[in-house]
């Protein structure tokens, strides 16, 4: 049988699964993504990046502010008839009634090994965790949140350079690999996918991201900011302040052992900083560990090297990050 389906997605990576699923050969019905929203200091009205995509590949798209309770794009969505619904990263909940529909079921690609941190924030929420295992889950869609049948997982393990940015890559290249080898066996068989019951018991949540997220606390552990600064690039990035300008901090590195020691700085106060072989910009946490800054921000300036922010600083003697 030939097999087509209705996408829903918003963000970046959900347009690139959705670019994946297309070179695949797979036909897709409609698409369904969020509104378009004002972006950037001049707030210009923006359409989703899957949008964009869809509107190129002459796709239909369906927008809708509220999809629960907007009944005339429920209509539109269920009028396709489409045998399956693929969801990956739309943003907004999708109401009984429409995931329910499909012949063979609604699934979902998930950013996190279900049924640990369920919701909106699983790869952000993970890297905050400090943990050093995750993978993604293929499941089919349920009324709760995240807590459908799990159709396919796959794990592996985060080097400590990885941020949220780098880790939706691979989950988006690795799962739609996946998805779309589940969605090849559909057609050529015909035959529904096995899945399994999640152990709620077993049931984790995500954090919601807020601004709350962003400043850096330097009292705390090295290994817990390096975790926050990577969690949150690219959006909505750690921030912390220098002689009352915000500063974004951008990346961060642990010092690696095999390259020689650090010495601390003289100053033993968190958040002191200091340039260590003249490239290499080094932060006092609260644990007593450093914490290299490897690129920041400063507050209406481009993106800058760690050292270059303290040589045009003309850092003073007892100045620190606050």
């Amino acid at each position: 049988m030939k097999l087509s389906i209705g996408y829903f997605g918003s963000p970046e990576h959900s347009k690139e699964l959705l670019q994946m699923i297309l070179e695949a050969g797979i036909q897709v019905d409609f698409v369904v993504t969020n509104v378009d929203k004002p972006v950037g200091r001049k707030q210009i009205i923006t359409p989703t990046p899957v949008k964009v995509l869809a509107e190129e590949k002459k796709i239909p798209v369906i927008q809708s502010v509220k999809l629960r309770t907007d009944l005339d794009a429920q209509k539109s969505i269920l009028s396709y008839k489409s045998p399956v619904h693929v969801v990956y990263a739309y943003g907004s909940i999708v109401p009984d009634n429409v995931f329910m529909d499909p012949k063979w079921g609604s699934i979902n690609l998930h950013g996190s090994l279900l049924p640990k941190y369920r919701g909106a924030s699983p790869v952000q929420s993970f890297l905050l965790s400090g943990e050093k295992t995750t993978g993604f889950t293929i499941q089919f869609l349920a009324k709760e949140v995240d807590s459908g049948d799990i159709i396919s997982q796959k794990s592996w393990d985060v080097a400590l350079d990885e941020t949220t940015g780098s880790l939706l890559q691979t989950i988006t290249k690795e799962g739609g690999t996946e998805l779309i080898r589940l969605l090849k066996t559909l057609e050529e068989t015909g035959e529904s996918w096995k899945s399994s019951p999640q152990n709620a018991k077993d049931a984790t949540h995500c954090q919601k991201i807020t601004a709350g997220h962003r400043p850096i606390n330097w009292t705390k552990q090295a290994m817990e900011i390096h975790n926050q600064i990577r969690a949150l690039y690219p959006d909505p990035l750690a921030t912390t302040e220098f002689r009352g300008k915000k500063l974004i901090l951008i990346s961060s590195f642990l010092p690696n052992p095999t390259e020689g020691i650090v010495p601390p700085p003289s100053e033993t106060k968190p958040g002191s900083f200091f340039l260590y072989q003249k490239k290499r910009l080094f932060c006092l946490c609260g644990d007593g560990n450093l914490l290299g800054i490897d690129t920041l921000q400063p507050e209406g300036k481009k993106p800058m090297k760690g050292f270059e922010f303290f040589n045009g600083a003309r850092v003073l003697n007892g100045e620190s990050f606050t």
